[in-house]
């Protein structure tokens, strides 16, 4: 039986990755729906959000391919289902 702490620490892990979708789709051309579908989790989003940080980022082009070099095995998942969705509405 669950305590009260697990319930109420699982409506706010809900409600965080909730909010966490609704502002990646403010930055994207992606519903709220589409990437709560696609990233269900916590992490998925952060890691979209990481993507975003580098391929979006103010440095070098060459840093920033650096930087998804050595960060690929943690977002390359997260790369290519946002691909898939994107290319897929095209």
């Amino acid at each position: 039986m669950p305590n009260r702490f697990t319930e109420i620490a699982e409506n706010a892990a809900e409600r965080t990755n909730a909010e966490l979708a609704e502002e990646l789709s403010k930055l994207t051309p992606l519903t709220e729906d589409q990437i709560a579908r696609k990233l269900p989790s916590k992490a998925d989003k952060e890691a979209l959000a990481r993507l975003m940080e580098i391929v979006n980022g103010s440095t070098a082009r060459n840093r920033r391919i650096a930087e998804l070099k050595k960060n690929i095995e943690e977002l390359g998942s997260v790369a290519l289902r946002v691909l898939e969705m994107v290319t897929s509405a095209v």
